[in-house]
């Protein structure tokens, strides 16, 4: 069975979502920014689709807890397994799904049998399941019913399921062949002892299935799990559990746990199953969450895998056609599949995979940008927290390194087009990426770029007077290492016309100007490279800061400040941090 189309309305963070997966992906992952749906979509699914009976909702499961408008979760479903589209079943109130995926009341031989599932909960707080039929017809269904769906999910409640009980998925397992019971109530009485002589029992076998599935998925390297009596619950009583030689499972950490819950969960749903992993990698060493996704792909008894992350490592190492971004604007939620992606996308999500799990991009030119602008972040999060507001992390803000000026735009441009709200920030002394500029533009980026002409050297230094060109100077001392190393760096641009010293006043003459004194400062700083990296962009980040209330660097400021609109909606200008306070944060 797999879902081939999800609606959610007026759930949690969810107003709208109409989602209509791809009908070749048996795995997908969900990333995008902290509280866009994802992890919202696999709760949905599970309610709609589990088994569970006793769900409690409560008015924060609405929409903005308006409990005027119901919720309701419904899901297309194909591949339907021959039992269930028995008559005695489901074949009644199958629906057929055509080529171009209308859906038509009958399921006739040219068409695939569907089905249609929906859960609706309404100011009663009462959840209602049905199966639905075109014309609107409905059918109650029961949690049993639900159960031959085999869709169950995975998060960080799992020791439930590393234990027999009577909802569990080792209790279902064991109830198949009722081997159960005996060890059940001789383990209340006995404990230990008793479990030693039932360890040749069904429970044995079953522990045996689980290892050999535990280890295949790379939940660790078990030898000797078995049947056990887990008294950490004390005060509940003792339950009887999986052991790993002398040691419960449930004592084991996080992703070993998660895993083994996986494992059990996938044997008790059978084949062809419908699992849910929120945040895959949780618990796992990269290594592991990887080789997890591959095993989900891969291994025949599933049907269909959707799984969230947060991970740049599973960004980067999942395939393409696997990964789908997840966007919410004011509730209106879609997911977007990245299957089919251009190379440029494809590339930017091997090389900055990060960005897809933010909410705001901002793409710098280069390093000596990108270095500049981590540097006014550092600041503007530090002022604004002092204040009790909110950081750039917190906006769901992240910036890259575009490595190449013609490159902004593009990235810019395919990242805006996945819903992402992008800003590029570039130098604008070529008009080799005009064209670029303009789509993306239209596109909805936001681009900042220099004066007409200038690159970041050149509008730093395009006002500075003699005291800004001195300090400049200082701040290339300290990254030279040395005052004649700089002056051999300035005295490289014009031979001719060499200068003493590093005292701006000094060079000025009536054949060396102070416009002159500014383009030479400027392509010593770019020719000599004493910004272009990382480190160097975050000194001359600093340094801005702590000069940007002065005139002379007001066309600096009028870019930074858009930048930071662009990360904090809520900037405004007339509350910039003066030089003086920039001086104290940076020095105490």
């Amino acid at each position: 069975m797999k879902l081939r189309r999800l609606e959610i309305y007026n759930f949690r963070g969810i107003k709208s979502l109409d989602w209509r997966l791809p009908s070749d992906a048996r795995l997908l992952t969900l990333v995008g920014p902290g509280d866009s749906g994802k992890s919202t979509i696999l709760e949905g699914i599970h309610y709609l689709l589990g088994d569970r009976w006793n769900i409690a909702f409560s008015d924060v499961d609405f929409f903005a807890a308006d409990v005027e408008h119901e919720i309701k979760i419904r899901a297309l479903l194909v591949d339907i397994p021959t039992p269930l589209r028995k008559e005695n079943a489901f074949g009644l109130w199958l629906s057929g799904l055509d080529a171009g995926d209308e859906l038509h009341q009958d399921p006739e031989d040219q068409y695939i049998p569907a089905l249609i599932v929906s859960l609706t909960v309404d100011s009663s707080l009462e959840p209602r399941w049905a199966v639905e039929r075109v014309d609107g017809q409905l059918q109650s269904l029961s949690a049993a019913q639900r159960r031959s769906f085999s869709t169950f999910k995975v998060d960080d409640r799992t020791d439930t399921q590393l234990r027999w009980s009577r909802t569990s998925a080792l209790g279902r397992l064991s109830a198949e062949g009722g081997g159960e019971r005996d060890a059940l109530a001789a383990a209340s009485r006995a404990a230990r002892d008793v479990l030693a002589d039932h360890q040749n029992s069904s429970l044995a076998d079953l522990a045996a299935r689980v290892q050999e599935r535990t280890n295949r998925i790379g939940a660790g390297r078990f030898t000797a799990i078995k049947p056990g009596l887990d008294t950490s619950r004390s005060s509940m009583g003792a339950a009887l559990s999986l052991y790993e030689d002398v040691i419960p499972l449930t004592s084991f950490g996080l992703g070993s746990r998660r895993l083994a819950s996986l494992a059990v969960q996938q044997m008790a749903a059978g084949t062809r199953s419908v699992a849910v992993v929120d945040e895959v990698e949780s618990g796992l060493e990269p290594h592991r969450a990887v080789r997890l996704l591959e095993y989900l792909l891969t291994d025949s008894d599933y049907s269909q895998v959707i799984v969230t992350t947060h991970s740049p490592i599973i960004v980067e190492q999942a395939r393409i056609e696997n990964i789908a971004t997840v966007q919410n604007s004011q509730g209106m939620v879609t997911v977007t599949s990245l299957g089919g992606a251009s190379e440029r996308l494809q590339k930017l999500r091997r090389v900055r995979p990060s960005s897809f799990l933010a909410r705001r991009v901002v793409i710098a030119e280069g390093a000596t940008e990108y270095g500049l602008l981590i540097a006014c972040v550092d600041f503007w999060d530090a002022s604004r927290s002092a204040t009790g507001l909110s950081t750039a992390a917190g906006e769901g803000a992240a910036i890259q390194d575009g490595q190449g000026g013609s490159e902004v735009p593009l990235r810019a441009q395919v990242m805006a087009q996945l819903g992402y709200e992008t800003a590029g920030f570039m130098d604008n002394d070529v008009r080799d990426s005009d064209y670029a500029v303009a789509q993306a533009q239209a596109a909805g980026v936001a681009i900042i770029r220099w004066e007409e002409g200038h690159q970041t050297e050149s509008q730093v230094c395009a006002q500075l007077d003699v005291n800004g060109l001195n300090s400049l100077l200082d701040l290339a001392v300290e990254l030279r290492n040395s005052e004649e190393t700089v002056i051999q760096d300035l005295n490289s641009i014009d031979p001719f016309k060499p200068i003493p010293s590093l005292d701006v006043s000094a060079w000025l003459t009536p054949t060396l100007t102070i416009a002159e004194a500014r383009v030479r400062v400027a392509k010593a700083a770019g020719e000599r490279k004493w910004f272009k990296n990382v480190e160097g962009g975050k000194a001359l980040g600093t340094w801005m800061i702590r000069h940007i209330d002065e005139p002379q660097l007001e066309q600096v400021a009028a870019r930074l400040y858009a930048v930071r609109r662009f990360l904090y909606p809520d900037a405004q200008i007339a509350s910039q941090p003066t030089a003086v306070a920039a001086e104290e944060m940076f020095h105490g």
